[in-house]
């Protein structure tokens, strides 16, 4: 049995963040219910399509199952209420305000279940300032600072290459907060209201340039020594325009470094500016080509420096690979692929399985009684 065993979830959620915290729940044991407007949500139609069916939406929804409905119908709620009744978590994305005008806000939906888990996940919280506003991952990165501590050589801030906000501050915290809230109902018998801000929830990941800001040391116009300011964590050029990622923050790991690279002595003592010997570093590096270097730091174990991989080469990586980390499958319009694994161990989880995702309204049944 799977810890989420018997738990059943009413899904309300679209786009990545809840459904990515929804189908953890789902990978654990619990029985995801997809509530989708008419004609479904947004993600159904997201390209890359195989078919009529998106690869994104089956890697997200795999395993959920999917009622379709239209929530302004007076039927159809009293429907879903009846759901509620049977649920033991309620997930929903929608704007602050929407669900109590549907009928089915947190101070009504506890009247027909007491030991309800009901999580809002939304860009700003429920109250505050901004709590209207509309808004998407980058929005939410910029206004945190996070945006402007990854910049280009001109300092202009650069576009992120995944969504930070949705997963880091919307699908992980409703994820751990969700399985805290069952953990206090199956022990307390009392249901709990989750206000995920994913705005508010990237403060941690700023836990660095916060720190000297409290400290009064930060300089906006400077590089944080995590973010390119400092020799022994930065990123440096081949002969061959391809990149190495160092991370040498502790002695041993620079003077091993420094001794494959056969740095001088200024360089392996640090004398002068940190500019001064990033720029050295890089006029070593650059002499060789990055196939070059990735013999040599391959040899080590004690370096804390690779080569910057694409996503081929990462899903080709050997460790990845043998770990069979991608063993699982989803058919999407009768092809099979690789499903993108989730970060739950796997000793919890459901073992090695091919899946699905729903149909629209495939799970209608479940409000026709």
């Amino acid at each position: 049995m799977k810890p989420l065993s018997k738990i059943k979830v009413l899904d309300f959620t679209t786009l990545l963040p809840g459904p990515l915290a929804t189908l953890m729940l789902c990978e654990a044991g619990a029985e995801i219910i997809k509530v989708e407007k008419i004609g479904g949500e947004e993600m159904r139609k997201a390209k890359p399509l195989i078919g009529n069916e998106s690869i994104l939406f089956a890697m997200l929804n795999r395993g959920k199952k999917s009622i379709e409905i239209n929530l302004k119908n007076k039927d159809s709620l009293k429907k879903i209420k009846t759901l509620i009744k049977g649920c033991d978590v309620l997930v929903e994305q929608f704007r602050p305000g929407v669900m109590d005008k549907l009928g089915l806000g947190w101070k009504t939906v506890k009247k027909l279940n007491s030991k309800l888990v009901y999580c809002s996940i939304t860009g700003y919280g429920q109250n505050g300032e901004k709590y209207k506003k509309a808004g998407h991952d980058i929005n939410y990165l910029a206004e945190s600072g996070l945006l402007r501590l990854s910049t280009a050589k001109d300092g202009s801030p650069i576009v992120p290459i995944t969504q930070i906000a949705d997963i880091a501050g919307g699908t992980y915290p409703a994820f751990m907060n969700i399985l805290l809230a069952l953990f206090k109902s199956q022990r307390q018998g009392l249901g709990s209201y989750i206000d995920v801000s994913m705005y508010e929830n990237l403060i941690p990941l700023a836990w660095l340039g916060l720190s000297q800001n409290i400290n009064g040391s930060f300089n906006s116009k400077s590089r944080l020594h995590l973010n390119g300011g400092l020799a022994r964590y930065n990123i440096y050029k081949t002969k061959d325009k391809k990149f190495i990622a160092l991370g040498a923050l502790e002695n041993k790991f620079w003077l091993k470094f420094c001794q494959i690279i056969k740095a001088p002595q200024e360089v392996i003592s640090e004398k002068g500016s940190q500019k001064s010997l990033i720029n050295k570093v890089q006029k070593i590096i650059e002499e060789k080509n990055e196939n070059f270097w990735k013999k040599k730091f391959d040899k080590e174990n004690d370096v804390c420096c690779t080569v910057i991989n694409d996503l081929n080469d990462f899903m080709k990586d050997s460790h990845i690979k043998n770990k069979k980390l991608f063993e699982n499958n989803v058919i999407i319009n009768k092809k099979k692929l690789s499903s993108i694994p989730t970060v739950l161990d796997k000793s919890l989880i459901k073992a090695k399985i091919t899946s699905k995702a729903p149909k629209l309204g495939q799970n209608n049944n479940l409000i026709k009684k």
